[in-house]
């Protein structure tokens, strides 16, 4: 009676090894695609870099109305609406020196909109921003003043929190005084290097 069970036993075992699939584990696919961005999420942006003037009291001049190149650090906010689109604000602090060692400082703060299309970890976003800036140039403050600034950029995200890139922007500072000879369009272009940290 025992020789029977032993020979059933090993003939069920040998079977179940015959008639066994293979198992790749347990698989749940509930449709959902992982996307890095979406409706809620928020970032902070912080950027070192360089700001070139692109003209100085209407035209480029030599003497003491030229401008040299001079530098930006800019910290920003955004929170998402859906994968690609949101709004926020920025806030830059920036500088140039003259021949005549004049410094002009300029404080733009701003709102506005930010597109931003991705490609895998690639994400390109772009950012137009509308608002206020103090300026203050030879011992003259200036507030307010109207600011408008665009930006694309380049980045690459490193993880779920942390992504790293290049941008390229223009700032558009005019004053305007009731002499009309008097008015000024400063025009700047800026480079950064910026992190950013996604919440």
């Amino acid at each position: 009676m025992k020789r029977f069970f032993i020979i059933l036993f090993t003939t069920l075992l040998i079977s179940g090894f015959a008639f066994a699939q293979e198992d790749d584990g347990d698989e749940y696919d509930d449709g959902y695609v992982y996307e890095a961005n979406g409706a809620g999420d928020q970032f902070l942006k912080f950027g070192l870099g360089g700001q070139a003037p692109l003209n100085f009291g209407g035209s480029v001049k030599k003497g003491n109305g030229s401008l040299y190149w001079g530098g930006d650090i800019e910290l920003g906010y955004y929170r998402f609406f859906n994968s690609w689109f949101g709004v926020g604000g920025e806030i830059t602090l920036a500088y140039n020196l003259s021949v005549g060692n004049k410094i002009l400082v300029m404080l733009p703060i701003t709102g506005g909109v930010l597109l931003q299309p991705s490609i895998g970890k690639f994400e390109f976003p772009c950012f137009f921003n509308v608002g206020l800036a103090y300026e203050t140039w030879q011992n003259m403050n200036y507030f307010p003043s109207f600011t408008a600034k665009a930006s694309v950029g380049a980045f690459y995200r490193i993880n779920e929190s942390f992504s790293v890139g290049v941008s390229g922007s223009g700032l558009w500072i005019p004053q305007w005084f009731k002499d009309s000879s008097k008015n000024w369009n400063g025009l700047f272009a800026d480079i950064n290097v910026t992190v950013r940290y996604h919440l």
